[in-house]
């Protein structure tokens, strides 16, 4: 099997086994090709970037379906998958020679679904960039991010840091050891990174932020510690793949964008308040993201169907967290619903203060700000955290 002419001869992955080129991947990826019938049907657990990349090759190489099983621990489990309008009974017909990569959805507040792309279509919007870049893989590598940052260092012929179920602390020590420059993560990620970088220097060149909605508090705090780099916001989806870029420093994006997108794109704002996105003469897709806007912007308030009823008031947590955020000496927010046999729901906030030992003096100024709220969207229990749990995509978990 030759070099593909997308993998870059010069790309070169740094992992827990060492030090691989990207010809010893595509000696991996030749022994491989002949075993692909054999698990490639069954699924690839999505957490070794090394081991996908081969995959990825192998399968390409033989137009084979390869799908990457995001979290093996949480018990998902392929058996059945979506194509445009049509559901596959994955273990009775999936259509042979389809050479697609399936990739599940984050099933932070359900079940994953199967979502299908093309080779060609996860590599069509990335460029080379800029030689020498080294990049710190942050996301999980089965994850629709984690493959879009593993490309891009693939063919740019740059170098991938990668690791095997990091920490947030093993990252940040990857990320100074190897003097990485660029950085792409979810906001989640970015607040906990800050924190455990503290005042260690790192020049990064690109930081990049996706996955979830990215408040101008924490887009503010990465200007300071990293002044000269190439800071952006991406908004994707795993059905859509990535959509748009903004790179002014400000959360949301341009409220102009709803009358001219950039590019071929076309956005909209639903009857029910949440983000249409078209490309060209397409439908307009729901992408199921609430939005408002807010002067010359518009901003992302949460998933629609994160909506909760307490004592018969919708309320969404994400909306929560967003004015919990607004307080200087929280670092992060997470606000999730547990039953009541009273109101049916209460809501329950995790938060994560910048300084741990601060907890007493800032009890009583959550409790004060959290006035402000309408009673149903007061949380009615407060826990403070060290860290916030996340899944496999770096999104903040919130499952019960």
């Amino acid at each position: 099997m030759s070099l593909p002419a997308w993998l870059h001869p010069g790309f070169t992955l740094t992992d827990p086994a060492g030090t691989a080129t990207a010809a010893e991947l595509i000696d991996a990826a030749t022994r491989l090709a002949d075993e692909v019938p054999l698990w490639c049907r069954a699924g690839l657990p999505a957490t070794d970037a090394r081991a996908i990349l081969q995959a990825l090759l192998a399968t390409e190489a033989r137009q084979a379906d390869l799908f990457l099983i995001r979290d093996a621990t949480t018990g998902a489990r392929i058996d059945h998958r979506i194509e445009g309008d049509r559901v596959f009974e994955v273990a009775d017909d999936v259509p042979p020679g389809a050479g697609l990569v399936w990739l599940q959805t984050s099933g932070s507040t359900g079940r994953p679904k199967w979502v299908a792309h093309q080779p060609e279509t996860l590599r069509a919007r990335i460029a080379a960039g800029q030689p020498g870049a080294r990049w710190l893989l942050s996301y999980g590598a089965g994850s629709f991010a984690g493959l879009q940052v593993m490309l891009s260092a693939a063919i740019g012929g740059h170098h991938l840091i990668a690791a095997t179920a990091p920490t947030i602390g093993d990252l940040a020590g990857l990320a100074v050891r190897h003097a990485v420059t660029h950085i792409s993560g979810t906001p989640t990620f970015w607040r906990a990174f800050l924190m455990a970088l503290g005042d260690t220097d790192l020049s990064l060149t690109t930081v990049t932020l996706g996955g979830e909605a990215a408040d101008q508090g924490l887009l503010d705090a990465l200007r300071a510690k990293f002044p000269t780099a190439r800071l952006r916001h991406l908004y994707a989806t795993t059905e859509l793949g990535t959509v748009f870029s903004v790179a002014d420093d400000r959360a949301g994006f341009p409220a102009a964008w709803l009358h001219a997108a950039p590019g071929n794109l076309r956005l909209t704002v639903t009857d029910h308040g949440t983000l249409g996105v078209a490309r060209g003469d397409e439908a307009y897709f729901d992408t199921g993201d609430r939005v408002t806007v807010a002067g010359d912007r518009v901003l992302f308030r949460g998933r629609h169907d994160d909506m909760v009823n307490i004592g018969g008031v919708k309320i969404w947590p994400e909306e929560v967290e967003a004015h919990l955020l607004q307080l200087p000496f929280v670092r992060d927010a997470l606000v999730g619903v547990r039953p009541s046999p009273i109101t049916g729901s209460i809501l329950v906030a995790d938060l994560v203060l910048r300084d741990a030992e601060s907890e007493a003096a800032c009890a009583p100024l959550v409790k004060a700000h959290l006035e402000r709220l309408p009673r149903a969207a007061r949380p009615a229990m407060i826990r403070y955290r060290t860290a916030l749990p996340t899944g496999q995509t770096g999104k903040k978990l919130r499952m019960p």
